[in-house]
């Protein structure tokens, strides 16, 4: 894994000088630095971003008949892909399953051509559930997940599993929740930054999923810009009168 050094402390200590030092950290709760600090790695590490320094892997063994296997993964974010193989055919057979939200119950056995991960009971159980219930004990191979955004704790938690050399983009998505937190015009600017650079950063997404990704991040930011654009123009108009 990437070296990860940076700590919540240095970020917020860095963000502060843009807002005339005032306090990040008041007592009991180090908030908002830590409600920041959570949210910003929050949005790195969740869909549709899927990164190297995050990634793990497991297998199923899937049994005829059945459609649920509960696996302890104490990590689990979010399941990227997987790829079930026929262990029955003569050479193996292995092909890509399509990655589903939820599925209902099936009681005819066929080739699984779907796996979604349906329950989580918290304690790092997942059931994941193929579509449909396989007719021969294959097994999921490349069980692929994004693991979960870890929670500061204490200011000198690093930034981890998000590397150094995202310290831009870090910095970024900080300065802007900071900049609407303390409601300051800089922040619709800021978080476009920050949108663009983590899209930038990623690189293996689909153009629907850029428009997806950017349109909830950026809707709020962008109508208050245009509401305070519309008003220094309106005010800019009386003054002509």
């Amino acid at each position: 894994m990437p070296n990860s050094t940076y700590s919540l402390e240095r970020v917020a200590n860095y963000a502060r000088r843009f807002i005339n030092r005032a306090p990040l950290t008041f007592a009991d709760t180090n908030d908002p630095a830590f409600m920041i600090g959570d949210w910003v790695r929050n949005i790195v590490l969740a869909p549709p971003f899927a990164w190297r320094w995050n990634r793990a892997t497991t297998t199923l063994a899937l049994t005829t008949g059945n459609q649920d296997y509960v696996k302890n993964l104490p990590t689990f974010g979010w399941l990227e892909s997987a790829n079930v193989v026929d262990t029955v055919s003569v050479p193996n057979a292995a092909y890509r399953t399509e990655v589903a939200l939820n599925d209902e119950g099936e009681i005819v056995n066929n080739q699984p051509n779907r796996i979604g991960a349906r329950i989580d009971d918290g304690n790092g159980n997942i059931t994941f559930r193929v579509m449909p219930p396989p007719t021969a004990n294959f097994t999921v191979a490349n069980l692929t997940y994004q693991n979960a955004s870890p929670k500061f704790s204490k200011l000198s938690d690093t930034w981890a599993p998000i590397p150094d050399y995202f310290q831009n983009i870090i910095q970024e998505g900080f300065l802007a929740k900071m900049f609407q937190y303390w409601d300051d015009s800089r922040y619709p600017s800021t978080m476009t930054m920050f949108a663009r650079s983590l899209v930038a950063a990623n690189g293996g997404l689909s153009q629907s999923q850029v428009n997806f990704f950017l349109a909830d991040l950026l809707i709020n930011p962008l109508t208050q810009q245009n509401l305070t654009l519309s008003g220094q123009n309106a005010t800019q108009s009386r003054s002509l009168v």
